[in-house]
């Protein structure tokens, strides 16, 4: 099949270097890379460079794009996190439909951050789905091929992006060549007897701890906020300073605990494993790997000694602080 790629991320190059094996490529179309993408546009012209297929390198799917993949013939198209939804004048010159991996369930799970929301709501498992697209909506054509992965308390999403990046190209592949053979019947989702809802974009604030929570909420969102996302964080007070503590990893210890405390006080560093214990507002978590920010991820057991501190602030303190201080240097106010 003459395949059009259309899209960004290392996914996507990925999968078009792995289609281009048993399929033609019949030409490239990306828009300039977010900083944290692993492939940015020059590795695409590159790419079609090597496959000998035209390139073009735009940010809106005008007339230009329109001519461009007109001239291309495709048979069908391959997206991966193109700039916005795809107009349905596009799919007049893409007889057999345009493929995208979406990583999450359909119907369930459409939108965005998908794979943090399902391991923050307590999903056993992330099925990661390549379907058609459908002209002008998000995530509502017809699926071809699926494939799970199971998460549990200790899963990060680390493991599940790696999951998903590994396996999409095999998912294209699968879906293109069960589609050229018929072996692949394409299954509408409204025949799905799950109810579909959409995910909204996180934000970096909405990683933040509340301490309140508890041990096994708390895991959670720290799980499904590490790399390659932004990671969850809280606040700590050190001497005069107050600083941001990013948490890459965790554990959950307890679901419940007899011991009394306040929630964020740290309860034990353990010299040998590098871990230190918080109370929540529920049960027990402990921090594996953390870092300040501009500073190396350190082993908080190991580097902190005493129990007489607690992640977190309180913020009406600090307020009255900072009141106290531009009346102390201003006057009263």
């Amino acid at each position: 099949m003459r395949v059009l790629i259309i899209g960004r991320t290392e996914i996507l190059y990925n999968s078009a270097v792995e289609l281009s094996k048993s399929h033609e490529i019949c030409g490239i179309i990306t828009s300039k890379a977010s900083p944290e993408y692993a492939r940015t546009e020059q590795d695409f012209e590159q790419l079609s460079k090597d496959l000998n297929c035209p390139f073009l390198n735009c940010n809106f799917l005008n007339q230009e794009a329109i001519e461009f993949i007109e001239s291309c013939q495709p048979d069908v198209g391959v997206s991966v996190n193109w700039v916005s939804v795809i107009k349905a004048e596009i799919f007049n010159f893409i007889p057999n439909g345009i493929l995208n991996c979406h990583p999450g369930n359909l119907p369930e799970y459409r939108g965005n951050a998908v794979c943090n929301w399902a391991m923050i709501r307590e999903e056993h498992e992330i099925i990661v789905t390549v379907h058609f697209m459908d002209p002008g909506e998000l995530d509502s054509g017809d699926i071809l091929v699926q494939e799970a992965f199971p998460v549990n308390e200790e899963t990060t999403v680390t493991e599940f992006v790696n999951f998903w990046e590994t396996i999409t190209p095999s998912l294209f592949l699968k879906a293109l060549n069960g589609l050229e053979s018929s072996s692949i019947k394409p299954k509408r989702q409204a025949e799905i007897n799950l109810d579909p809802f959409r995910c909204f974009p996180r934000l970096p604030v909405d990683s933040k701890i509340d301490w309140n929570k508890s041990a096994k909420e708390i895991n959670r969102l720290i799980h499904a906020s590490s790399k390659p996302y932004s990671g969850a964080y809280t606040y700590q007070k050190v001497g005069d300073d107050i600083k941001k503590l990013t948490i890459w990893s965790s554990r959950l210890v307890s679901e419940d605990t007899l011991d009394i405390g306040s929630p964020g006080h740290i309860v034990y560093n353990d010299q040998n494993t590098g871990e230190s214990l918080v109370f929540t507002g529920k049960g027990i978590v402990a921090i594996n790997s953390c870092n300040y920010d501009l500073e190396s991820v350190f082993l908080p057991g190991k580097k902190w000694k005493s129990i007489r501190m607690r992640l977190g602030i309180d913020v009406e303190q600090e307020l009255i602080l900072i009141r106290k201080l531009v009346n102390d240097k201003f006057g009263k106010i």
